[in-house]
């Protein structure tokens, strides 16, 4: 599921693509450097897969990891596009901390690439943006920290439909940029629900929490036995109906 990149760098890119199956674009209109490998995870058939031949190996050897700062894909279809720096800011840097925070107890988190330093890079895509009521309430003032302010975080979700959300991502080896994983989810495999919007901060926040905890419980599989695997892509999803 391949994100078509037009982008706008901020810091970040938004990007007015959609995550579609287009593996055989250039790498340079793609978000992952290879999408080839991709197969449907035998946990949850709606999250994809790849490991390079051998990486398993190689991964449980990386005790560092540097994390990049997400990009943001509206989908085309959008009827809106626009939206504000500081809050498209607010959402990359939400999902970047998600995956700090479950990743900061079993692995060091630095700034700069080198040995035994794992490279990770995310995008969250397919966002369709709601053209939100104007009013006083939603001036952000210069140097604001918008992620930082009680009510304005809802205000960001009001604005986006997150139910066609897509997450992509992938485990690069920092020095030479070797893709040793990848993976894509949708927001129906990180929730269980493929119908229905998520309307709060808190949940937006949960299913990057998700993404996190499958991220984490990847690599830690990466240094056990197989027979010990816990079963990553069925983390955060509701039990099953007897």
């Amino acid at each position: 599921m391949n994100m078509i990149a037009g982008a706008i760098t901020l810091g970040f890119t938004l990007a007015l693509a959609p995550l579609a199956s287009l593996a055989q674009e250039e790498e340079e209109e793609t978000f992952l450097s290879s999408y080839a490998g991709l197969r449907a995870s035998p946990d949850n058939p709606l999250d994809e897969i790849y490991i390079a031949p051998g990486a398993l190996t190689r991964i449980a050897k990386y005790r560092k990891v540097m994390i990049d700062q997400p990009e943001l894909f509206v989908h085309p279809e959008s009827k809106y596009t626009g939206m504000k720096p500081d809050d498209m800011k607010a959402i990359a840097d939400a999902m970047r901390a998600a995956l700090s925070t479950e990743l900061e107890s079993g692995y060091q988190i630095v700034e700069a690439a080198g040995p035994g330093v794992l490279y990770v890079r995310v995008a969250v895509g397919d966002l369709m943006l709601k053209k939100h009521k104007r009013g006083i309430l939603s001036y952000t003032p210069i140097g604001f920290v918008v992620h930082g302010a009680v009510g304005l975080t809802k205000e960001i979700t009001e604005k986006i439909d997150l139910k066609g959300m897509k997450i992509e991502g992938e485990l690069l080896d920092s020095q030479n940029l070797e893709q040793l994983a990848a993976f894509t989810m949708s927001r129906g495999s990180l929730a269980g629900k493929p119908e229905g919007e998520v309307t709060s901060w808190d949940e937006m926040t949960g299913l990057f929490g998700v993404v996190g905890k499958r991220l984490r419980c990847r690599l830690d599989n990466s240094a056990k036995p197989e027979s010990q695997w816990t079963p990553c892509s069925a983390i955060g999803l509701p039990p099953a109906s007897e």
